[in-house]
């Protein structure tokens, strides 16, 4: 089946958008210090696709519609046999029907492994620059670490393992998130420095949990080894989920594989009952979704490549690298050598684009570095970059 990823949805007007990266964009200029944007804005900063589902799942969640009862839920042994056969399918990752733990949403399953699995006050560990947990780890009373990844100079990030030795060290701090793949450094971790984060962690009793929602986007040839897979079940935690994988984050389906016995334990109860609509789609996804998959990420590539290539021609002062894994880059501005209010102007204000500063992963990047979410159809993102050079080209 020939998929469409370049059919321009309207979801700023459409009545049944609801969408939280369109429609409420003002979060994000606010703190930018912007009033307002223009009428024909365009919003690459979410990691939020603005492609339809894929067909195969639309066609189920129809027939779901049609059987018009929505009441409270069981969650049948198929939805088991789905999330436990996609990855071992796709990633070569065994694990057991049982292992599989359900939450509404990534960020409620991170929250809730920190409040299960350390005290108020005690720290975990973020490398950075990274997506932010702050509302799961500082909105839960505990303290965020940061430990910073190297920065080659050109955007490529490796982890500093003598820094994270010494947070690890710190016995006050409990756990760790590792984002992998990486967001927003575009890094897919490799084996090597999995097993070496592993074993600082667990030579110091750090509990890890590896954010692993961005696995299935994968530039062409790139392989991904889950962290479970490589360092085995001890002192470990893995989330992963369909949201970015198959546009589904808005119906907050999140499966937490939990291996080791111990964790499984001390982590309590951990019954949740999703919505109709999410066990469907999760069901899905993992058993009819393989082919769009792929045709993802091959639009996912060539989307990253036609915008690199236009960056490098018609913003030839601005530094990107091509991502290992997902579908953003970052765009480092400050070869114009210009202040951070004249480069946030010119993209957001005069050029009607938003993305994410540098601020939104750490506060140490500042404004000169943005991210573009390029999970949009093609023409969408290199007119949000032609609008961005004629700015910087003036």
């Amino acid at each position: 089946m020939t998929y469409d990823f370049d059919t321009i949805i309207d979801r700023i007007h459409d009545p049944y958008s609801f969408s939280f990266k369109w429609q409420s964009p003002s979060y994000i200029l606010n703190d930018l210090g912007i009033e307002k944007w223009r009428d024909d804005v365009i919003c690459l900063e979410t990691a939020d696709m603005d492609f339809k589902v894929a067909p195969e799942i639309i066609e189920d969640l129809k027939k779901l519609c049609d059987h018009g009862i929505f009441g409270y839920s069981r969650i049948p042994e198929s939805y088991y046999k789905a999330v436990k056969g996609w990855y071992e399918r796709r990633q070569g990752w065994k694990f057991s029907e049982k292992d599989i733990f359900i939450f509404s949403g990534t960020h409620e399953a991170v929250a809730q492994c920190v409040k299960r699995y350390t005290k108020p006050g005690e720290g975990v560990i973020v490398l950075t620059p990274c997506y932010g947990y702050h509302m799961d780890v500082e909105g839960n009373g505990r303290k965020y670490v940061t430990v910073e990844m190297i920065n080659d100079g050109n955007e490529y990030f490796t982890i500093d393992c003598e820094a994270l030795e010494n947070a690890c060290a710190d016995p006050n701090n409990t756990m760790i998130i590792m984002c992998h793949p990486h967001n927003p450094t575009g890094r897919v971790f490799t084996h090597e420095e999995l097993v070496k984060v592993a074993e600082i962690c667990r030579r110091n009793g750090v509990l890890i949990v590896s954010d692993e929602v961005h696995s299935d986007i994968l530039r062409k040839g790139q392989d991904f080894e889950p962290m479970m897979k490589v360092c085995g079940p001890k002192g470990l935690i893995a989330a992963t989920a369909v949201n970015k994988t198959f546009n589904l984050a808005g119906l907050a389906m999140t499966n937490v594989i939990i291996c080791d016995e111990e964790l499984k334990q001390r982590g309590g109860n951990m019954y949740s009952m999703p919505t109709p609509f999410g066990i469907q789609a999760v069901i899905s996804a993992y058993t009819k979704g393989d082919a769009w998959v792929d045709a993802l990420n091959e639009y996912a590539d060539g989307n990253i490549d036609a915008c690199i290539d236009f960056i490098h021609k018609r913003l030839p002062k601005a530094k990107v690298l091509r991502p290992e894994g997902g579908y953003s880059i970052n765009v480092d501005f400050s070869g114009y050598g210009l202040s951070d209010e004249e480069v946030v102007d010119k993209i957001y204000a005069k050029a009607g684009v938003i993305l994410n500063s540098g601020l939104f992963f750490d506060d140490k990047r500042g404004k000169q570095i943005h991210r573009a979410c390029l999970s949009s159809p093609r023409a969408l993102c290199l007119e949000a970059f032609e609008r961005i050079a004629k700015q910087f080209e003036e």
